[in-house]
């Protein structure tokens, strides 16, 4: 889903007068005009047609209907937009549209469709509200939402209220209410709460803030992550972690837990990975897994974790304890299996199997 440049809709150009301001007469009302203004180096800052433009009385701003224009940075062309009316003020060089605004960034050929938009020449700002909608065709990439702050030399969008982004490839959703998209770096972020949720599989991640590199496909998550894969029945609590959409991996670098309510397990540990389509979870570091089965829990260096077999396999400094038993063994390798619901630790001089 998170300012940015638009392009100018390339339009056939109707016969016009060119209207300088010498020629702009309080409260005239001329018809088929291009209106120019220029910043203080001379260079072009925008370029308006226009069927009919009125000049009010008290200020230099002119009322214009069907409108299209190109705006300008520096002589360079930015964006192209059309609309139904608007405002020229000639003062504050703000350029307002309304109605069925739809434009075009030249750069980077993202397309925009809004309600209301103002452009501010002189701050190298763009504003809009309404029903504000961002594509860019080439990314496959679209963004919704109600207000838009945006530096349109950067090529930075900022969406606000009930932001969405929807990918095409791989297919994804990410709300918020707020989100920037730095479209020339290829990459959507936010420092607001959040929710992704990969479409084909429903499976969903939440946290405090993110950030998705595009051309990487990879989604950054930080603070109070929750994910959940109805699929696997399995939910999974962190402070960090990073999806990997291409290679169907969520990586795990900070302490987390992992619960399938289903099986009743649990499992803590330092570090891990979900690789989503082997159905595989890794856990390292300080790894603990405990089971309603057996009411046992297994401490270790490593876990590996086959969700289609149906076996927990534990090794290094192997530790399992079942208190109701009061029943403690030690070893280099424990397999659990939540079909036999069976625990097996196998080591040097140690063979154990363990049942409920």
């Amino acid at each position: 889903m998170a300012g940015f440049a638009l392009g100018w809709f390339i339009f056939l150009r109707p016969e016009v007068t060119s209207l300088n301001k010498s020629a702009q007469i309080a409260g005239s009302s001329l018809q088929n005009i291009t209106l120019t203004e220029f910043d203080a180096d001379g260079k072009l800052l925008w370029e308006i047609t226009s069927k009919q433009a009125d000049y009010r009385q008290d200020r230099k701003i002119a009322d214009v209907q069907d409108v299209k224009g190109k705006f300008y940075r520096n002589g360079e062309p930015l964006m192209e937009a059309t609309g139904n009316k608007g405002t020229i003020d000639q003062v504050s060089k703000e350029i307002s549209l309304e109605g069925n605004i739809k434009a075009i960034a030249v750069q980077e050929k993202i397309n925009m469709k809004a309600d209301r938009m103002v452009w501010k020449s002189e701050l190298d700002v763009l504003k809009a509200t309404g029903n504000i909608q961002i594509d860019k065709p080439s990314d496959k990439v679209t963004m919704t939402g109600k207000e838009l702050t945006a530096k349109p030399s950067t090529n930075v969008y900022s969406l606000e209220k009930k932001v969405v982004v929807i990918a095409v490839e791989p297919p994804l959703e990410m709300k918020s209410e707020k989100i920037t998209w730095d479209a020339k770096g290829d990459r959507v972020f936010t420092e607001s709460p959040l929710s992704v949720i990969q479409i084909k599989d429903k499976l969903q991640l939440t946290s405090n803030k993110g950030s998705w590199d595009i051309q990487k496909k990879e989604v950054t998550f930080t603070g109070d992550i929750k994910a959940k894969d109805p699929k696997l029945d399995v939910d999974i609590e962190a402070a960090q972690a990073i999806w990997n959409l291409d290679k169907k991996l969520v990586t795990l670098p900070v302490a987390f837990t992992g619960t399938s309510k289903s099986r009743g397990i649990i499992v803590k540990a330092e570090k891990g990975e979900a690789q989503l389509e082997k159905e595989q979870i890794n856990l390292t570091g300080q790894v603990s897994a405990s089971f309603s089965s057996t009411q046992g829990t297994v401490n270790a260096d490593k876990v590996e974790w086959l969700i289609p077999t149906k076996t927990i396999t534990a090794t290094g400094n192997i530790n399992y304890r079942q208190p109701d038993k009061n029943l403690n063994v030690k070893g280099d390798r424990a397999v659990a299996n939540l079909e036999s619901q069976t625990v097996t630790v196998t080591g040097t001089n140690v063979l154990s199997t363990l049942t409920p």
